[in-house]
């Protein structure tokens, strides 16, 4: 399964994976081929309509840690709890753009693993984080549509100085 980046369907939400031999992949041959294109780039997150895929599954983890990068399946967000913080962003989709986003701390959550296992975790801090923005992309939500008007625009004009940074040290 070759898998490349594309905005074609970002905007559109995405439809609930069904574990049976009807799909054209297996769970556990998306979940490889997701968690190896996601290190592969260097990412955190990658969410499957970022590749062209429509089903509401999406990878997360370390990718220096191949083996840790769980598969996640038809998520719900059943709660969130604590403080709504600012922190930066960024997304394989866009290279080189930082925005900082507000969300919850904490979350609970409930998804299927590529096993077949449901499970219900709470998670906090850079994992949440990293989960509500792929939760997100399954919904059709660009982090940019949560970013302030002063955040987006921040955001533009730093990546525009650092694109032009890049080109004169390359020369």
């Amino acid at each position: 399964m070759k898998l490349e980046l594309t905005t074609n369907i970002l905007n559109k939400p995405t439809i609930p994976y069904v574990f049976d031999l009807s799909n054209p992949y297996s769970s556990e041959e998306l979940y490889n081929a997701m968690a190896d294109f996601m290190c592969s780039h260097n990412g955190v997150g990658l969410a499957a309509n970022q590749v062209g895929l429509p089903w509401s599954v999406f990878v997360i983890g370390n990718p220096h840690d191949r083996d840790n990068v769980i598969g996640v399946f038809n998520p719900m967000i059943v709660d969130t709890f604590g403080e709504e913080v600012y922190a930066e962003e960024g997304c394989l989709s866009y290279p080189g753009l930082y925005m900082k986003i507000k969300r919850p701390s904490g979350i609970r959550v409930r998804y299927t693993t590529y096993e077949g296992k449901t499970d219900t975790i709470k998670f906090e801090g850079f994992t949440a984080r990293v989960f509500q923005h792929e939760y997100d992309h399954l919904q059709g939500i660009d982090f940019r549509d949560r970013a302030t008007r002063y955040h987006r625009e921040k955001s533009y004009k730093d990546m525009k100085l650092n694109n032009r940074k890049r080109k004169r040290n390359v020369r």
